[in-house]
């Protein structure tokens, strides 16, 4: 009998796969895991490929080692699943050890160190009534009291016997002895849930919009179609996602919703058991160990039909998906810029070819790759003009903070703003701040020397948080106390400079007496906290939220009517062309938040720019206008979506060091390029140059950035770059990571 071999995906950051033989009388398949040894180390792999009877060119079959053990009785990965990963390892020349382990659980992947760990259940004891004492036999009053409980329970738990009768462990154990019940232990899902009450969503009355844009995405059920739904906010996208989610669920298929934040989730999630029952399943980093273990085997069974979850879920094994659903398609979160890398609206589209079901984008503010789609015909575009009920959209105010009255000396307030936070709490309605900065102060200047206080191991100053009386580098997350005196000139000449969130609570708190004011950024939404929060402020125990930009993703707040920008040109400043992009979009969404109940909304952005064009679109709630602008600027510029772009970060303990190994793969690159046709379709390439962010966590780091008009083109030259850099020698501080479609430039 001849011997067959497979190739193994490892958890190692090399750029290939593995060849091992398979035991004779084992039957194996692709998507099953396996365990390998991998030098002296025993490592947990997933079969790609395979089985075949060759052996690979080259290789002496004698010298190929057989697996170890087959983990899994079948395939755990399905073939769509796998498809999406061999086409991401390509697309993005990912290791392949990176990629197809991902799709697993933490507690099924093994890991570097590739063990092997038995889940562990949590379990329950069960009580079932059997039999009655015979007659004149004596029993006592607390056994007597369980038992009789349990004749009319029929089964039962042993919490909800000692609940009800007040009998314990002992009590059932010994009514089980005498043989009047039956005691045994049954092994209990983790709930997600178990604080969320199941709280019932009626079906409102759909728009005509609504009902068109249903419509028509039913019609390619069943089949791949790409549909992006431009809604303004508050127009229904979350009742059409119901609607067609609903219907997926009576053909038998499964539904996967991702959303941006885990901020999200609990909105979203309670919407949706509201209306579709417990056959929602979530998964997001939130979730310990144990539970994403067993949510992935509930949804892998079957038995939860619908999975909604941040960016990992887009791997969730659904086995019969009928529908993709991306809510806020345009945000930046839903691009992993750790390895690995991609970006899972993306990586949807994909495959939702694979799977053959329709995908469907929503927002408010579509980013500028799936405006274009639509216009190359990739993507279907809906349009929803109007708020449900035809509520007003709010209306915007730009106040010029150049000639404005202040309320305070800081400049951070202007009177109209104040002025409206009164009148909004006299009304007993709610207000939302957005200042895109968390903290007390941005940093720490000394004005005898001019040095702002620094973070040692990164070039940005630290944030000072007063509540904490701690300086954070917010890119390490490096502590330190508060010096008494200028490192560098021995000075005390230190003063706080510009306002994060912390400072705003306590200046709105003194400008508008009697206030309810709370924050919400990651100092405060850590854990249970953020779901405690907003219960909060959607319950009105809150009258002023002040927060950063997660207070305008996606939430749903009736009692808020007035929003209030400061600074609203924060973002306009940082080194990305996609600035403009990101700014038009977060004080979009942000306005969305006021007025999207019988009230309607107002709101006033503060600004040093009035006259900047963005500005005057996101006033007018024009985001078709913008779009085509922007795209327009983008041509010219030889930006996204027009061109393809690729970044290599290149990293290293040493500056001088890691500027020349970044100079070495950009002549390297410029070597590569003459292995491709000349002509306008030819990539180029820019840099070396220093990062925004020169020095971040103790390392160098310098910049190569690749563009080029044809992606086809720019996939062949990436594919002979990732091949050169693995075979270079470097340094060993030095490390090369390759960005693919890249979000963050800093």
């Amino acid at each position: 009998m001849s011997r067959s071999y497979v190739q193994v995906a490892l958890p190692v950051p090399l750029r290939s796969l593995f060849t091992y033989g398979v035991p004779e009388g084992v039957d194996i398949s692709a998507g099953t895991r396996v365990q390998v040894s991998f030098g002296p180390r025993r490592l947990i792999g997933l079969v790609a490929h395979g089985p075949t009877t060759e052996a690979p060119a080259g290789m002496e079959s004698s010298k190929i080692k057989d697996l170890q053990k087959v983990l899994d009785d079948g395939p755990i990965l399905s073939e769509p699943i796998l498809r999406l990963v061999r086409w991401m390892v390509g697309y993005y020349h990912l290791p392949p050890g990176e990629a197809y382990l991902l799709p697993l659980p933490p507690s099924m992947s093994g890991g570097r160190k590739g063990e092997v760990h038995e889940h562990k259940y949590k379990t329950e004891r069960v009580a079932r009534y059997t039999a009655e004492p015979e007659a004149g036999q004596r029993i006592g009053a607390v056994m007597d009291r369980a038992l009789s409980w349990l004749r009319e329970a029929e089964v039962a738990t042993s919490a909800e016997v000692r609940d009800a009768t007040g009998a314990g462990l002992d009590v059932l154990r010994r009514l089980a002895e005498r043989g009047w019940i039956d005691l045994s232990t049954r092994e209990v899902p983790r709930d997600p849930f178990a604080r969320m009450p199941l709280e019932p969503h009626p079906e409102p009355r759909l728009t005509r919009e609504q009902d068109e844009v249903i419509t028509s995405i039913a019609y390619d059920m069943g089949r791949f179609a790409g549909h992006l739904i431009h809604g303004v906010t508050g127009s229904g996208k979350t009742e059409i996602y119901l609607r067609l989610i609903k219907a997926t669920l009576e053909e038998g298929q499964g539904a996967l919703v991702l959303v941006p934040e885990i901020a999200l989730t609990p909105q979203l999630v309670s919407r949706f058991r509201g209306r579709l029952g417990d056959r929602i399943a979530v998964l997001h980093s939130g979730l310990d160990k144990a539970a994403r273990h067993e949510q992935w085997e509930r949804i892998a069974s079957g038995e939860l039909k619908v999975v909604i979850g941040a960016r990992s879920a887009l791997f969730a094994p659904i086995p019969d998906l009928g529908m993709i659903v991306i809510d806020e398609e345009h945000d930046s979160s839903f691009k992993q810029d750790t390895a690995p890398r991609y970006h899972a609206r993306d990586l949807a589209l994909v495959r939702g070819r694979f799977e053959r079901c329709p995908v469907v984008l929503g927002t408010a503010t579509p980013s500028m790759e799936s405006w274009a789609n639509t216009e190359r015909g990739k993507l279907e575009l809906h349009t929803l003009a109007e708020r449900v009920e035809s509520r007003p959209m709010p209306t915007v105010e730009l106040v010029d903070m150049r000639s404005a009255d202040c309320a305070d000396e800081g400049q951070l307030f202007s009177q109209a703003l104040i002025d409206a936070m009164a009148e909004n709490l006299t009304r007993q309605e709610q207000t939302i701040l957005l200042i895109n900065r968390r903290g007390f102060a941005s940093f720490i200047l000394c004005r005898s020397c001019g040095e702002r206080l620094a973070c040692s191991s990164c070039s940005v100053s630290f944030t000072w948080h007063r509540a904490r009386s701690r300086l954070v580098c917010h890119y390490c997350d490096h502590v330190l106390p508060l010096p008494d005196r200028c490192p560098s000139c021995e000075d005390d000449a230190l003063v706080e400079m510009g306002a994060g969130t912390e400072q705003i609570v306590d200046r709105v708190s003194e400008l508008v007496p009697g206030a309810r004011v709370a924050r919400m950024d990651r100092d405060t939404t850590r854990g249970h906290k953020l779901t405690a929060l907003l219960s909060a402020f959607r319950g009105r125990e809150i009258d002023i939220l002040v927060g950063t930009q997660m207070v305008a993703k996606g939430h749903d707040f009736p009692g808020v009517t007035l929003v209030g920008v400061l600074s609203a040109e924060m973002g306009l400043g940082l080194p990305d062309f996609r600035a403009s992009e990101r700014t038009f979009a977060l004080l979009t969404q942000m306005a969305g938040r006021a007025g999207r109940a019988e009230r309607p909304g107002r709101v006033l952005v503060q600004t040093f720019m009035p006259d900047h064009p963005m500005l005057a679109f996101a006033r007018r709630h024009d985001a078709p206008g913008f779009l085509s602008e922007e795209l327009m600027e983008r041509q010219a510029r030889g930006f996204p979506p027009a061109r393809h772009l690729a970044l290599f970060k290149i990293s290293g303990a040493e500056d001088q060091a890691t500027w020349e190994a970044a100079d070495r793969l950009r002549h390297q690159l410029h070597t590569l390029l003459d292995q491709l046709p000349e002509g306008p379709t030819r990539p180029y390439i820019l840099g070396p140059h220093p990062a925004p962010i020169e020095r971040l966590r103790d390392r160098w780091r310098y910049q190569v950035l690749v563009n080029g008009p044809d992606r086809v083109l720019l996939g062949r030259l990436l594919a002979l770059a990732v091949n050169a850099v693995d075979n270079a020698k470097m340094p060993n501080h030095i490390r090369v990571a390759l960005d693919v479609d890249p979000h963050a430039f800093l």
